[in-house]
């Protein structure tokens, strides 16, 4: 039977969403207005809709998500998924009992060379891996004239950085390393007087011993939207950056990298998560794993960690 799916979100993230399930021939309602639909959210009776894209802000993700759930629908919801770790375990929880498919936005896991990247890993190729490292540098927040509804707390929540760009970094590295966060110690740092970060610089502590190293800026001037990660093993580091997406760097000692390459779209990470998202749902399991929203829990705990850190200048335990 088709899938129906509507999308909430009538902004850039929402009509990225429509544009990719028409292109899997998913028979797609809206994008509607985050607002309009959680003061009116008649449109989750229609029995017909089978799956809620949640593409609005950061506010609205906790109530949509918790009504489309008890509507019964299947979820995809863009990330944070909560605005506060509390709404964050409640989503959680409600996914694990509902017996319907739901997923955060962590795209990235789902770009070929990261799949290559973790099945480097998973082989041994790499040798047992010892340091993550890598950053996330965008320049569009730089100016202070710029203007968006996520530098406003009240609709993009306490951490920017960190929550926004930051998770897909950690999420890259737990997926590709099968290692989970323990704790972070962070340094933050806002631009033009402003209430969330627009910079940070993170050291991370992973179960079995995986230490890890990350920079992030919404305020790096020439780069607009670059993801690095990089794995260091005993036998190998294997480093993929999203500018060159089409290109994997492979060291060994006392050599020179050597790069693989094969031709990416650029939109293929999306595609591709939406498209194990509706194969899920139809019981074809993905050789990626979907970003679960336990996973979009422990990110958010992972921001608000970070914020506690980098308030009393120590380490902090992701809870």
């Amino acid at each position: 039977m088709p899938h129906v799916a509507l999308v909430v979100g009538a902004s850039r993230a929402g009509a990225g969403h429509v544009d990719v399930l028409r292109a899997l021939g998913v028979d797609v309602r809206g994008p509607l207005s985050g607002r309009a639909m959680v003061a009116d959210l008649g449109a989750l009776g229609d029995p017909d809709i089978d799956v809620v894209h949640i593409a609005a802000a950061n506010d609205l993700h906790l109530p949509l998500a918790k009504a489309a759930l008890a509507a019964g629908k299947h979820v995809v919801c863009e990330k944070p998924l909560a605005m506060d770790a509390a709404g964050a375990a409640e989503l959680a929880a409600l996914a694990r009992t509902s017996g319907r498919c739901a997923a955060v936005c962590n795209t990235y896991r789902f770009r070929p060379l990261a799949v290559d990247l973790a099945s480097r890993v998973r082989t041994g190729e790499l040798g047992a891996v010892h340091l993550a490292r890598g950053s996330y540098l965008q320049d569009w927040l730089l100016l202070e004239s710029a203007s968006d509804w996520r530098l406003d707390r009240a609709r993009g929540g306490l951490s920017r950085a960190v929550a926004d760009i930051g998770v897909h970094w950690l999420d890259l590295v737990e997926w590709t390393t099968g290692q989970t966060v323990e704790a972070v110690a962070a340094q933050l740092g806002q631009l033009h007087f402003r209430q969330t970060e627009d910079h940070a610089g993170l050291l991370v502590r992973f179960s079995g011993g995986l230490q890890g190293a990350c920079v992030l800026s919404q305020g790096s001037a020439g780069h607009r939207d670059e993801l690095e990660v990089s794995l260091d093993g005993a036998a190998a580091s294997a480093t993929w950056r999203s500018a060159e997406r089409e290109e994997l760097s492979v060291g060994t000692y006392g050599g020179g990298p050597v790069v693989h390459t094969r031709p990416i779209e650029a939109n293929a990470g999306r595609r591709e998560l939406l498209r194990a998202f509706y194969g899920a749902i139809d019981g074809n399991p993905s050789a990626v794993a979907l970003p679960t929203f336990d996973d979009g829990s422990r990110q958010v705990r992972f921001a608000a960690a970070a914020l506690e850190s980098a308030r009393l200048g120590t380490w902090v335990t992701v809870g």
